[in-house]
């Protein structure tokens, strides 16, 4: 595996220090800490929504789009 030298200040470094976990590695934080940011596909959000939430999300989504409704803002929403 390749490495790569990375430099941070010192408070930057206490501040990652004081995330790690046990024996966790700063490698392996960085991973933790940085999965949340990573887009996800599409499959990963199968069967969240079923029953009347599904219907309702998607009558208000066709609603949305019928509507010339600027939609815009929700690309600021985080799933």
């Amino acid at each position: 595996m390749a490495h790569k030298t990375l430099t941070i200040s010192e408070e930057a470094y206490e501040a990652l220090a004081e995330l790690k976990k046990g024996r966790e590695s700063f490698t392996d934080l960085i991973k933790r800490i940085t999965a949340p940011l990573k887009k996800k596909k599409l499959s990963e959000f199968v069967g969240v929504l079923s029953g009347d939430e599904y219907e309702d999300f998607e009558k208000a989504s066709i609603e949305a789009r019928c509507s010339g409704t600027d939609i815009s803002r929700l690309k600021k929403v985080k799933l």
